[in-house]
């Protein structure tokens, strides 16, 4: 039988793999920068909180609507002090990027946590 996660024991997984990042990776911690990095292509992974505010997650969609094959948005299940306690921050973050991974494992948990968007098919009956 196979094991089922529980959404604890993904959220510790990302919080593992997201310290790798930050250890070995290169990271871009905050909306501004975040942004910045996107609008530059640099970004790989966008991590953005629960609670991030919706005029920041309206940009996030509108890019995964996008071109963007090689960009993953992960919506982290915890608010933004949550986010930055996770990043080893004593303050809050709402969104981040991640330009370089370094050794982590982070992009192939995320791209197995992101259900992709569902297309709507229509068809004409008559």
């Amino acid at each position: 039988m196979a094991k089922v996660k529980r959404g604890s024991d993904e959220l510790s997984d990302v919080n593992r793999e997201l310290q790798k990042v930050l250890n070995k990776g290169e990271v871009r911690i905050g909306s501004k920068e975040t942004i910045k990095a996107f609008m530059r292509r640099e970004a790989k992974i966008i991590i953005h909180a629960s609670n991030c505010p919706e005029k920041i997650k309206k940009v996030f969609e509108d890019a995964d609507t996008e071109e963007n094959g090689d960009l993953t948005i992960y919506k982290y299940p915890a608010n933004n002090l949550e986010l930055g306690l996770a990043c080893g921050k004593p303050y809050s973050i709402a969104s981040l990027c991640i330009t370089d991974t370094g050794d982590s494992e982070i992009l192939r948990l995320l791209t197995s946590n992101v259900r992709p968007k569902e297309k709507t098919l229509s068809l004409n009956t008559r």
